[in-house]
């Protein structure tokens, strides 16, 4: 032990020695390109694992939204022990569609007994088999075969009435067999070169080995059981070497600009860099940087003071990018949930305060579940997109329209009538069912359409029975979705209208539905 501390004293000794003969240039050089080395590697490897896992992450959720769709029937046919289902033509015919689909698995346990269920799908061998086929399964099978058959030919000889069921019941039998036969010579006979993997929480596993992605789904039966699925990952593979190539580019051009500010600040005077840190410490503001009489310099110490200044005029400007993306939707382009937060409140007050009738109109596509369900979440996005834009359409400059969650929308609007807003709302769920988006499970339309609730308020409301605007918001949005679902249960595609309060002393019935027909 003492011999060690002794050696590294002496390396300290020496490292002392060698940095007390640098000038203090020499020394900012050295201990400044040390830092940017760590800084350089660190970001790099951060973000080099940032990227990959968000690709990967990607990938995996793009093949298990590709194989949910099938998971229910899947475990319908498990829970039924349905062999027929999992295996015939029609699916084998889907299996293959798959893009990118190497091989796929489905285990379980039957719901009303204890038999395992066991299927695999070979891709690139057009191979869909039962994989849990036992040589008694075979035998027994063979045995009611050789019966039946006995019985057909017995039948024949005896001109039997029962000869055409026997023979169908002989081909169904035959055709079970076969299948069979054929499941237990491919299990004996492939080589399946994957191996179930352990997944972890997201149920997935990328093997760099064999170059695929893996994915597990649990079914949804009873008794349990899985669906794995392997996956083609060469592009990723590819995406991984660019990833790495663009880093390290990165990386170099970062070290190289590294390096000339070093030999620039190596030459710069204490004071002002002292001066210069201190702000930066501190977390000056944009407007306060001004304040440093380094920026006025003509120097190097004052084009390191206006970088400064101008990067944070860029945080400035990308945080004021930041808060206008978070102010709107990305699918509609309306306002977001956390626009109408910040907006609906100022708006209701404002327009009041102006001797305007407010409503404060929800509306909800109907059925959309069944709509994602039936055409998939991307057709559903497209609905989405276009009921959006035919809501911006229709909304007036003054008005404020948001996508609260989901499919539910919700409109600010003000007028000097009710009338007009009670005609603004029609007009708007006419032309949402006038856009003839294809919607067969929303029945009896049979396509997309909009069921509308709204609440209306004014001066008066404030002035009698809400002590804060606050109040009167929260009272108008609840009043508006009450509205909303009654709309829902009265067969959809309708308008309804309610008061703030249901005491409502306004200039309308506390509740109208305007029905279609």
């Amino acid at each position: 032990m003492f011999v060690v501390s002794g050696k590294v004293l002496k390396i300290q000794n020496l490292v002392k020695k060698w940095f007390a003969k640098l000038s203090i240039n020499q020394m900012l050089v050295v201990s400044h390109l040390v830092l940017v080395l760590i800084l350089i590697s660190g970001f790099s490897y951060t973000r080099y694992h940032s990227e990959w896992n968000r690709h990967v992450e990607y990938s995996a959720t793009i093949a298990k939204l590709t194989l949910a769709p099938h998971i229910p029937s899947i475990s319908n046919s498990v829970a039924d022990i349905n062999y027929v289902k999992l295996t015939d033509a029609d699916t084998k015919k889907v299996w293959a569609a798959v893009d990118d689909l190497e091989f796929l698995e489905v285990s379980g346990v039957a719901d009303h007994s204890d038999q395992q269920v066991h299927v695999r799908f070979f891709k690139r061998l057009e191979y869909l088999w039962r994989a849990d086929v036992e040589p008694q399964e075979l035998g027994s099978l063979e045995e009611k075969l050789f019966e039946t058959n006995l019985r057909v030919a017995q039948a024949k000889e005896q001109g039997a009435p029962t000869l055409n069921k026997l023979r169908f019941y002989q081909t169904l039998m035959q055709r079970e067999y076969d299948s069979l036969l054929e499941s237990r010579f491919i299990s004996d006979n492939i080589y399946v070169p994957w191996t179930k993997p352990v997944v972890n929480q997201e149920q997935y596993y990328l093997d760099d080995e064999t170059c695929t992605l893996n994915i597990v789904i649990p079914l949804q039966n009873k008794n349990g059981g899985e669906l794995w699925a392997v996956f083609d990952a060469s592009d990723l593979t590819d995406l991984q070497h660019s990833l790495v190539e663009e880093i390290i580019a990165e990386a170099i051009v970062a070290l190289a600009i590294s390096l000339v500010l070093i030999g620039w600040i190596s030459h710069w005077i204490v004071s002002p860099l002292k001066s210069l840190a201190d702000h930066m410490r501190a977390g000056t503001a944009n407007e306060q940087i001004g304040d440093l009489e380094a920026i006025e310099r003509g120097d190097e110490i004052g084009q390191l003071a206006r970088a400064y200044q101008g990067l944070l005029t860029k945080i400035d400007h990308q945080l004021s990018i930041l808060r206008k993306r978070s102010d709107t939707d990305p699918l509609t382009g309306l306002g977001s949930r956390y626009n109408y937060t910040q907006n609906a409140l100022p708006y209701i007050r404002r327009q009041i305060a102006k001797g305007q009738y407010v409503g404060l109109i929800v509306c909800d596509v109907d059925n959309f579940k069944a709509f994602n369900d039936r055409y998939g979440h991307t057709e559903g996005d497209n609905a989405l997109s276009l009921v959006g834009a035919k809501i911006n359409e229709l909304a007036r400059d003054t008005d404020l329209a948001f996508r609260y969650g989901g499919e539910e929308f919700v409109l600010l609007c003000a007028r000097t009538d009710l009338s007009q807003l009670v005609n603004f709302t029609e007009r708007l769920r006419k032309e949402i069912e006038g856009l003839g988006i294809t919607h067969e499970g929303n029945a009896p339309y049979g396509h997309v359409t909009m069921s509308i609730g709204g609440s209306v308020s004014n001066q008066k409301d404030i002035d009698e029975h809400f002590h804060t605007h606050q109040d009167l918001q929260e009272s108008m949005f609840n009043a508006a979705d009450k509205a909303l679902y009654c709309s829902k249960g009265k067969g959809r595609n309708q308008v309804s209208w309610s008061g703030s309060r249901e005491n409502s002393e306004l200039e309308q019935p506390a509740l109208e539905v305007t029905n279609p027909a």
